[in-house]
């Protein structure tokens, strides 16, 4: 582990790993810390000719890193209140993970012969949910409960992903139309019980929705709302291109929470009071890449963190808080745009406010 004062913003960064090859957190949408915070996870890209790829487990204070998984896993993400991860190895067989002792056991199994498109998610109740493309090739919602067969409960030919099930409600599973860019109705809700799917934030024509989250708890969802023209506020004269949105559990009520330059993967702290985004120059604007904080309560916004440029959209730095709030985990693009694990403290940042 190496610490550094950040030259934008001079806070401690502690960076954690060191290419060639890319290190980057888990996505933002899954807890990336243990339940008491000690570790954090990200994933090792194996590279040709060695064998030290898959999910490897930090240790937040003195850098020690150790392998959970090996490169035959898949579809790492920890539970949002047990102190257990969720992964898939060969494909289909799906295992639980203590992420204290690494020990690992064999739960279930996907369908044969299919592929997840995404992480592992979990309810309270023990209900794993992901999106999966099947071998007949259609997509499809698959759920599995503890003690049960798996079971598709949904499908559909366009190519379905970043699936996540509720948090405290396992009949609701969140999932996106997935175009890799903009899409005419991107973010979707299935009702399991009524096998049922609506929209959850209608799209009008020439907004771009994108990068979604549930809060810990299940009661709302943070999403991106990007202008691709911009606009340029009057007071400040600064150009505008992401908006961070909060809807409710339903779709129903949506709120503008955040709004400046250059925003993209917005996450929430499990409070709900604070916000975290990275910034990363696209649509032809060019900004310093860094890691924003956001207040809700007062809308104040501050760069706590300034990285390299992103590689591939995997480099992204997808920055999320650990469970206690006080720590921002984000990868942090090195000089050939490789992803490389970082964290900065939330203390240094309150004491200047």
């Amino acid at each position: 582990m190496e610490r550094y004062q950040d030259p934008a913003t001079g806070y401690e960064i502690r960076r954690y790993t060191q290419g060639p090859e890319r290190n980057a957190k888990l996505y933002f949408t899954c807890e990336n810390f243990s339940l008491d915070d000690r570790y954090f996870f990200f994933m090792k890209q194996q590279l040709e000719g060695r064998d030290d790829g898959g999910c490897w487990r930090a240790d937040v204070e003195n850098g020690e890193i150790c392998r959970v998984t090996d490169d035959t896993y898949r579809g790492f993400a920890t539970d949002r209140e047990k102190n257990i991860g969720y992964t898939v190895r060969n494909e289909t067989e799906v295992f639980t993970v203590d992420l204290s002792t690494g020990e690992r056991k064999h739960v279930g199994d996907l369908p044969k012969y299919g592929r997840i498109t995404g992480h592992l998610t979990a309810a309270d109740t023990g209900r794993i949910a992901c999106s999966y493309h099947l071998a007949n090739k259609y997509y499809a919602l698959v759920i599995l409960d503890p003690g049960k067969e798996a079971e598709v409960v949904y499908q559909s030919d366009y190519r379905l992903g970043h699936a996540q099930i509720c948090p405290t409600d396992e009949n609701l599973i969140f999932y996106i139309h997935e175009t890799e860019g903009d899409a005419f109705q991107r973010t979707w809700m299935y009702d399991v019980k009524e096998r049922y799917a609506r929209p959850y934030y209608v799209e009008h024509p020439h907004e771009w929705i994108t990068h979604e989250v549930w809060s810990a708890d299940g009661r709302e969802m943070a999403l991106m709302k990007l202008d691709p023209a911009g606009f340029v506020d009057g007071d400040r004269g600064e150009k505008h291109t992401g908006n961070i949105i909060i809807g409710d559990k339903d779709g129903r009520h949506f709120d503008v929470a955040a709004s400046d330059i250059q925003l993209l993967h917005p996450c929430i702290s499990r409070d709900r009071k604070w916000l975290c985004a990275d910034r990363i120059s696209y649509l032809g604007t060019r900004v310093q890449e860094g890691v924003v904080l956001i207040e809700r309560a007062t809308g104040k916004k501050k760069l706590i963190a300034s990285t390299g440029s992103c590689k591939t959209g995997a480099d992204h730095q997808h920055p999320s808080f650990n469970r206690r709030g006080d720590m921002i985990l984000f990868s942090n693009p090195d000089e050939n745009g490789t992803a490389q694990v970082c964290t900065v403290a939330l203390d240094q940042v309150m004491k200047d406010w």
